[in-house]
């Protein structure tokens, strides 16, 4: 059977809008759209967006490619001509097998943003300059209701949220669920039991946009969320147990905005 990449684009694209659909606004998004440049002259793009973040305008045309070799130079100068001739437009360039180092090197040099298929799991921090509330929480975040844990380098966070094994999965180890908590405290807890007080992890405060973005992943990823429940047993030895929700319950239970749209747009396959 071809391979025409449609799985590919399908999950780049429900990875973006979800992180903009919690936030942005006036989201329009076109898979293999033809956009038009400054002269009048149309380019076929693979996934298209406008929307609006905190009052600005943006344009981000991205590119998938499915294929079996690492991207050449020839396709790296083929889609930043694309870019160049679109009116403030920002580039992603994603490969699911990687770039030649001669088209790496040539999109670094154009400044377009490009990830391997290994990177994809980290496709928030793409945009994390645009929806950084999001993707990038500081310290001012506040448990609404929720506290988890984030990777952090440098003392900024990195995107990534952590993980501990799911107490629901079939097979250890096949999959992660994102630990909860009710107060900071008991989040603090949890990091000085489980992470040894590590400085590569952090503390968040889960704020409702966050929240709904990590319900909808947990639900298209097949993750859960395991609430932390503190305690001290009868030794005196502090404890804690979990409580296995999906992210339709969660989303259900404590989000303020409706989602049964965008779950059910999406459904399980």
């Amino acid at each position: 059977m071809k391979n025409t990449g449609e799985s590919f684009e399908s999950y780049i694209q429900f990875i973006y809008q979800t992180l903009l659909g919690v936030q942005g606004r006036n989201i329009s998004v076109s898979r293999r759209a033809t956009v038009y440049d400054n002269h009048g002259n149309p380019y076929n793009i693979d996934i298209f967006y406008e929307f609006d973040v905190a009052g600005v305008h943006h344009r981000v045309a991205i590119e998938c490619k499915d294929t079996r070799r690492p991207v050449e130079r020839d396709d790296a100068i083929a889609f930043t001509g694309k870019i160049r001739d679109l009116p403030s437009t920002i580039g992603i360039f994603i490969s699911k097998s990687g770039f030649q180092p001669a088209a790496k090197k040539y999109l670094q040099d154009h400044g377009i943003v490009h990830y391997a298929g290994g990177d994809l799991p980290h496709l928030g921090s793409v945009i994390a300059s645009m929806i950084s509330p999001i993707a990038l929480p500081d310290e001012s975040a506040t448990g609404q209701p929720f506290w988890t844990l984030m990777r952090q380098e440098g003392g900024q966070t990195t995107g990534v949220w952590c993980l501990i094994p799911d107490p629901t999965a079939q097979e250890e180890g096949t999959s992660g669920s994102f630990p909860i908590f009710y107060s900071r405290p008991h989040a603090q807890w949890f990091h000085e039991a489980f992470y040894q007080g590590s400085t590569d992890v952090c503390i968040r405060g889960v704020e409702q946009p966050m929240l709904r973005f990590l319900c909808l992943m947990a639900d298209n990823e097949g993750r859960s969320f395991s609430i932390g429940h503190p305690f001290i047993d009868e030794e005196g030895n502090q404890k804690a147990a979990f409580t296995t929700w999906t992210g339709r319950e969660l989303a259900h239970e404590y989000s303020t905005r409706d989602l049964s749209a965008e779950f059910g747009e999406r459904g399980h396959e």
